[in-house]
């Protein structure tokens, strides 16, 4: 059984609403955990090559770091239930704070609020696209404060692929959702999507697509979504599969199940080749009104994206 005890909130002064913050806290309510709070701070004419002598630089620093403290402790009610820590780190990318910060303190959960991705936030090194990608912990992301109402978390895998990491990952994804399933007592779900082969097969004419060949791809699918089902006792007709791109389909399934949380996992493709084709975790990210928590196959931390 995995234990949800320590919570990461990255908090982003550029958001106007911190829904992050609104979902840690309902979550650590839920299941006893302890929160700590994260923020970044920086500015380049603070570090040595600056022409600002070093007393000044010290003391703007100082200030910038003070300001920042009040203003995450701000949001630090008295009433609050369960036990909050601040952290303010001296780093020019708050993705870059949060590697910082679980160098030195493992985390269970990352959680930050997020918003509509373009091509430039993430040929810029979008904090959201890091993170994905680096942090040696599960990352959900919140679209909105407003609670998990529906009951229905929909785990989404791949589930013809055998190789070992998708194994790994696909074990990971349903682990997670089904724990998040049984604490809140909501129906769990799992999607999967298959290929258009008819597509594939058009690009080359000279090429006969077998007959049947969809059908046969369909029941494989059933046969192996049927096997991770029987393993998470999810319902059979909990399980939905259909054919078209991942993120489009369960896209769809997530809107018709009125979902609360997507479980999806990610393998980070790395370079240019990961910021143009993605992958399905970061295009889903922003084709649904709900969470999105994303599993990675493992919890080595990877160089940085420059």
């Amino acid at each position: 059984m995995l234990d949800i005890n320590h919570i990461l909130v990255v908090m982003d002064n550029e958001h106007l609403q911190q829904h992050a913050l609104d979902r840690a806290l309902w979550l650590a309510k839920a299941l006893q955990a302890d929160l700590t709070l994260l923020t970044a701070t920086y500015e380049s004419y603070c570090e040595d090559e600056s022409s600002i002598d070093i007393e000044t630089r010290q003391r703007i620093r100082e200030a910038l770091i003070n300001k920042s403290t009040a203003w995450i402790e701000s949001f630090i009610d008295e009433d609050i239930e369960v036990q909050v820590r601040t952290e303010v780190h001296w780093q020019k990318h708050l993705h870059d704070a949060v590697i910082d910060s679980m160098r030195h303190q493992e985390y269970d959960l990352v959680i930050k609020g997020t918003q509509p991705h373009s091509i430039v936030d993430r040929l810029f090194t979008h904090t959201d696209w890091n993170l994905l990608r680096h942090c040696p912990a599960p990352v959900l992301l919140v679209k909105n404060s407003q609670p998990w109402k529906h009951n229905r978390v929909l785990a989404s895998i791949d589930a013809t692929s055998t190789d070992d990491g998708h194994v790994i990952i696909n074990d990971n994804i349903l682990s997670y959702a089904e724990h998040l399933a049984d604490h809140f007592e909501t129906d769990l779900h799992l999607a999967n999507a298959y290929p258009l082969v008819s597509v594939a097969f058009a690009m080359v004419p000279e090429v006969t697509a077998p007959d049947d060949i969809q059908r046969y791809i369909l029941e494989q699918h059933q046969e192996a979504c049927g096997d991770w089902a029987r393993k998470f006792n999810i319902n059979d007709d909990h399980v939905h599969i259909d054919e078209g791109d991942a993120d489009d389909v369960i896209a769809r399934f997530a809107h018709e199940l009125e979902a609360d949380l997507v479980v999806v996992g990610t393998v980070g493709r790395e370079g240019l080749a990961g910021v143009l084709l993605g992958n399905t975790a970061e295009q889903l990210v922003d084709k649904v009104n709900c969470d999105v928590l994303v599993i990675k196959p493992d919890d080595g931390v990877k160089p940085d994206a420059d």
